[in-house]
């Protein structure tokens, strides 16, 4: 054992071999006897503490210089001292973390000590070996990630409340606007009504763009507290087939791509993990878009799914009337329009909310189009889901 060599060169090494071999490690070691007194100490101990093996026996384990601290701080006792701790209970201490100040320069050290009595055949302890390695580097490393992993917890928490706080916001300014809003339509429709007949061509005109606007702002209100109610819950992730979610969403349009007789051609899908609610969303907000601003032909829509690296790449492809390439990441923006409220009813939440559930479930979304050519939705899931 290593112990017992260092212990034989304790006494006498004739040949200078333990010496060699004791001086080429990476570790300090120092050997008590049982009074606790320095008895041998290697070179990596004098070049780590900066003192030689006479300035160690000098102040021994115990100096009032060396500063001893454990790792949270805090002073540390002698009695504690693993040395002390081996000779007392005849037992090894291993892995004490504990800060040192170096006499010469005195900066901190860290120091991951280990003590080992050696028996004699009577039981007594003889001498400690006392071996340590130098961790200052490991252990700014570790403060410093404590400290960057403190702050991303912090700031976590602070977006989390800021996340509720504007969820609340948004939820209560929506509610309290409808109410007012409500009674501006009613009592402009009860005007045309009763005063119609007194009120020329131009005053019901006005009326009309009053109560038109009121219902846009009223659909922009419903679409914002749909967008703000997206939000991730680990509990509603499962594995699905997207195949079924797609199904249930054609159900759910039905009258929709009957009107327009649709076309919808779904390929064989994966198994993903994934939220089914909002898969359904995703789905249903995508296939409305693609009816929704069709070309002159018949609405045809094609699902595909492929594997890319760790991902499932989903796309969705429809022949309308295609989307200029310089609004591909605009049209995902919240309240983003490309086109007049005369040439297509919406408020450009759709999309948004599409890429807020893509986001949700880690993985990213956009469009490739061509104007009169039709677009395609590509976006991605990974095929494992990590929290």
């Amino acid at each position: 054992m290593l112990q017992e060599s260092i212990r034989r060169y304790a006494y006498s090494d004739t040949e200078g071999k333990v010496r060699k071999l004791i001086n080429s490690l990476h570790v300090g070691i120092l050997v008590f006897n049982s009074q606790e007194e320095v008895l041998f100490s290697n070179k990596f101990a004098h070049d780590m503490l900066g003192l030689s093996e006479k300035q160690l026996r000098m102040k021994g384990p115990y100096h009032p210089e060396w500063s001893v601290v454990y790792e949270d701080g805090s002073p540390f006792s002698c009695e504690m001292s693993p040395v002390l701790v081996a000779l007392k209970t005849q037992k090894p201490v291993t892995n004490l973390i504990v800060g040192i100040n170096r006499p010469l320069t005195g900066d901190r050290a860290w120091l991951l000590v280990n003590a080992e009595p050696i028996l004699t055949d009577s039981g007594e302890v003889s001498e400690i070996v006392c071996s340590f390695s130098d961790i200052t580097q490991r252990k700014a490393i570790e403060d410093k990630l404590t400290s960057l992993y403190q702050s991303l917890e912090s700031r976590a928490f602070d977006l989390a409340c800021s996340n509720a706080d504007l969820e609340r916001f948004v939820y209560v300014a929506t509610h309290d606007l409808q109410e007012p809003l409500r009674l501006i339509t009613s009592f402009l429709q009860l005007l045309k009504k009763k005063y119609d007949s007194q009120l020329d061509e131009q005053a019901s005109e006005y009326i009309n763009y009053a109560v038109d606007g009121s219902r846009r702002i009223k659909k922009l209100i419903l679409d914002l507290l749909e967008y703000s109610k997206f939000s991730i819950d680990r509990d509603g992730f499962k594995l699905l087939d997207p195949g079924k979610v797609i199904e249930d969403v054609k159900h759910s349009l039905c009258s929709l791509l009957k009107q327009h007789h649709a076309i919808i051609d779904v390929k064989p899908l994966p198994v993903i993990y994934a939220d089914p609610s909002l898969l359904h969303q995703l789905f249903k907000n995508l296939l409305t878009n693609s009816v929704k601003y069709r070309g002159e032909s018949t609405p045809q829509i094609s699902i595909d799914c492929i594997t890319q690296g760790d991902d499932y790449l989903f796309s969705v492809s429809d022949n309308g009337i295609g989307i200029d390439p310089g609004y591909s990441e605009k049209i995902f923006d919240l309240f983003q329009r490309l086109h007049k409220n005369e040439a297509f009813e919406g408020t450009g939440v759709g999309l948004a909310i599409c890429e807020k559930i893509i986001r949700l479930h880690r993985g990213s979304i956009w469009v490739e189009s061509m104007p009169g050519k039709g677009s395609t939705f590509y976006f991605t899931i990974p095929q494992k889901q990590q929290w």
